[in-house]
């Protein structure tokens, strides 16, 4: 028979034993290193299809972690939805944003310089997009603009067969309905719904707030002239019709000069502005490295130096004599705010110039500074819009 002390002594160990092997299952368990962590952290992610705005039926394992943005501009939005981690879900992305808006890309870099390293895997429009680069960085899904529909289309089964989904979203075509629609569909995609709708809520505000004063007015609707300020003052940039900043031009209750034009953004002749003789005309302006003297708006935008370059604009042959001119009712707004979340600033900002005693009160600059500090993970700075007066 086992001594008293020695069989108390066997049961003690027996006991630590246990209890040891059972804190180290625990903390093996919570620590995600076991085989149920794993599975746990796997299940996470379901297979959701959605409709884009193509029309097409896509099946997605979301939330997505890796993600190629066909056109880096498509930054905006992008981050605003996916909040604080949006860096790390971007695995590549299109030249575009460095090209047509660097004020922002520079924003960005500025405060995430990672950025700089994002591979890119060219651009539709310059035709050096390479599928091969998309498929050899293994994104869970490629997001393309509507506006480049036409030209990727017939490389959707190429991705289809790599296994790589491709979702179309769309700020341009019809860029006040859409906007919202487009803000839900990458919320469902990047697992953040509820912030997808806090931004949807904070939209619907901004531009009921034009909408419902738009309704109620029964005056003469303002002649409008917008031009893309990309090419500068001495040559005639794009207008629009049914698209971009078109459908903005109508919804703040202005008639657009252009609407009637069949292709989408056409270049005007000079004759056809000057018979025209709208009441307002607008400039967009951006940073365009690639054409110093263009109209230049953005987060490092100047005042003063950005009203120099939209007064160049008056000396155009023949202008002095159009009634924009001559009442002084000359704008210049942000280039991109037609296809960016934003665009209830472009709304509210036309809205105040087609109508200024109607919406005396109302400050389109302050919408863009909520949504900067509420959404955004820059801040806001530069300037965005500005006029003559």
């Amino acid at each position: 028979m086992m001594p008293f002390r020695s069989k108390f002594r066997f049961e003690y160990m027996v006991k630590f034993v246990i209890t040891l092997v059972l804190v180290s299952v625990l903390l093996f368990t919570l620590t995600g290193c076991g085989g149920s962590g794993q599975n746990e952290k796997v299940d996470e992610k379901k297979e959701i299809t959605v409709t884009d705005f193509a029309g097409r039926k896509v099946s997605v394992k979301a939330p997505v972690e890796r993600v190629a943005l066909a056109s880096s501009r498509d930054l905006h939005e992008f981050a605003a939805v996916a909040g604080t981690d949006f860096i790390e879900k971007i695995v590549g992305w299109g030249p575009d944003l460095k090209t047509y808006d660097k004020d922002t890309y520079d924003k960005f870099s500025e405060k995430f310089p990672e950025i700089k390293n994002i591979p890119e895997v060219g651009y539709y429009y310059t035709k050096d997009f390479s599928i091969e680069k998309v498929v050899s960085l293994n994104p869970d899904l490629l997001i393309l603009p509507m506006f480049q529909y036409d030209l990727a289309k017939g490389d959707l089964t190429k991705f289809e067969q790599a296994g790589i989904p491709v979702v179309f979203t769309d700020f341009y075509h019809e860029p006040l309905e859409n906007a919202t629609k487009s803000v839900t569909l990458l919320g469902q995609l990047l697992g953040q719904e509820e912030r997808a709708q806090e931004i949807n809520k904070f939209f619907d505000e901004q531009t009921d707030i034009v909408y419902s004063k738009v309704a109620k007015i029964n005056k003469t609707k303002p002649k409008v002239y917008v031009e893309s300020g990309s090419k500068g003052a001495s040559e005639y940039g794009g207008t629009y019709s049914k698209i971009g900043w078109g459908p903005i031009v109508s919804a703040a209750g202005g008639d657009n000069i252009a609407k009637d034009l069949t292709s989408d953004s056409p270049t005007i002749t000079p004759e056809f502005l000057l018979d025209s003789d709208p009441d307002i005309i607008i400039i967009t302006g951006s940073n365009w490295p690639a054409t110093p003297s263009s109209m230049r708006l953005g987060y490092y935008a100047d005042q003063k130096a950005s009203k120099a370059l939209l007064q160049g604009y008056l000396k155009r042959p023949g202008w002095d004599s159009m009634k924009a001119v001559q009442n002084q009712e000359v704008y210049s707004i942000f280039h991109t705010y037609d296809c960016r979340i934003y665009n209830f600033a472009g709304l509210q900002a036309f809205a105040k110039w087609f109508y200024p005693e109607e919406f005396k009160d109302i400050d389109p600059e302050a919408g863009l500074i909520e949504f900067h500090k509420r959404f955004m993970p820059i801040d806001y700075s530069g300037v965005w819009m500005l006029g003559l007066k």
